[in-house]
């Protein structure tokens, strides 16, 4: 399943700020509510898209950067 709207917006985030951020920046730079970005987050990982660490680090995946890339 490809990420599709506010994840791929979120995905896209992640890889501009450097591959690696927290889901409060996240958050900020999307302009929605933590929950919300937590949600987005959880979801990409859960797809492998990013890894998502306990402390709320978001690193994009080669399968993250795979999607970017097309």
């Amino acid at each position: 399943m490809q990420p599709t709207g506010s994840e791929l917006r979120a995905l896209k985030i992640i890889n501009e700020e450097g591959g690696e951020i927290p889901v409060q920046v996240v958050s900020r730079r999307m302009g929605i509510e933590i929950t919300y970005a937590r949600l987005l987050c959880t979801s990409l990982a859960r797809a492998d898209y990013i890894d998502l660490s306990a402390a709320g680090m978001c690193r994009i995946t080669a399968k993250g950067k795979a999607v970017l890339g097309k």
